[in-house]
């Protein structure tokens, strides 16, 4: 019996600690995504940000991924993106920097950590801004 209620209390715990997990996860994306990708993609993820007109191809507009995807958000797609940057033999170079190497940069140097320590907090950042990606589809 005893077994039960510690089972059952894990249970709630866990399912109540995933949903502040989440929210975390979609809080650390947005202000990612506002310290980031703002300027160039808006506040709004419209592409419309305050440097958007200083580009040859203007910024993509981020809430409708899904729908040129078919519906479904592309989400290792977007974390790949995100993470290792663009590649679009043909179509120019992209002049979106690479995040994830960014990330682990920022993460070596502001917080003494490992290079695997790095990647991981990188890893963690590129996942978190595509959550907030995903949240924002319209």
């Amino acid at each position: 019996m005893q077994v039960h209620k510690i089972l059952a209390t894990a249970v709630v715990l866990l399912s109540s600690n995933a949903v502040l997990a989440q929210e975390n996860e979609l809080t650390l994306g947005k202000s990612s995504f506002g310290a980031r990708c703002a300027s160039c993609h808006g506040a709004d993820g419209k592409g419309g940000g305050e440097i958007a007109a200083l580009f040859r191809t203007p910024p993509t507009d981020l809430t409708m991924l899904s729908e040129r995807a078919g519906g479904r958000f592309p989400f290792v797609d977007v974390y790949y993106t995100l993470a290792r940057g663009m590649e679009q033999p043909g179509h120019g170079d992209s002049e979106m920097p690479v995040w994830g190497e960014y990330f682990v940069a920022d993460s070596l140097a502001d917080r003494n950590v490992t290079p695997g320590e790095a990647i991981a907090i990188a890893a963690g950042r590129a996942m978190s801004l595509t959550l907030y990606l995903e949240s924002i589809q319209e």
